[in-house]
C-alpha cells in the first residue's frame, strides 16, 4: 500500500498518515469540529506521491452537513459538482489562508466522507463516486 498523506494543520512539520479507514474518520470528525467553531469551513490536503504515479485531493468541510472535494493528477484537475447553479462563492481555509470555492462544488459531508475512504482503499485512484466539474 503507498502511503497517503495529509496537511491540515497550520505550520505542521511531517504530514500525517491516513493508512486506515479509522484514520479517514478520525480526520473528517475533527474537521467537522473544527469547522463548527469557526466562521470558514476548513481545508486538508490528502497526497499519493511515488515515483510512479502522484494525486492531491483537497477535502473541504463546512460544517457537519456540506463540503468539498477537488482533485488533481496528471489528467488534470476537478472539483466535485452539487448540481446547483448558484455562482455564489463560499469561504473555506487552509492552513490560515482563505480560499473561495464555486458553491456549486459543495456536496454532502457523506460524499466527502465516501470519496476519501475511496482516494485511501485505492492508494490514490480519482474516486468515481463523486460527479465532478472541470475547475
Amino acid at each position: 500500500m503507498v502511503e497517503i498523506e495529509v496537511w491540515y494543520e497550520p505550520g505542521q512539520a511531517e504530514p500525517l498518515s491516513l493508512r486506515e479507514p479509522s484514520a479517514v474518520d478520525e480526520l473528517l470528525d475533527r474537521m467537522v469540529a473544527e469547522s463548527t467553531e469557526a466562521e470558514l469551513g476548513v481545508i486538508a490536503e490528502v497526497a499519493r506521491r511515488d515515483d510512479d504515479r502522484w494525486a492531491i485531493m483537497q477535502i473541504g468541510v463546512r460544517s457537519s452537513a456540506f463540503g468539498f472535494v477537488g482533485y488533481a493528477g496528471p489528467d488534470g484537475s476537478v472539483i466535485s459538482a452539487s448540481g446547483a447553479t448558484s455562482p455564489e462563492l463560499v469561504a473555506y481555509d487552509y492552513q490560515n489562508h482563505e480560499r473561495e470555492i464555486p458553491s456549486t462544488a459543495e456536496v454532502s459531508l457523506a460524499a466527502v466522507r465516501k470519496a476519501l475512504h475511496e482516494l485511501v482503499a485505492s492508494d490514490g485512484a480519482r474516486p468515481a463516486g463523486v460527479t465532478w466539474q472541470n475547475l
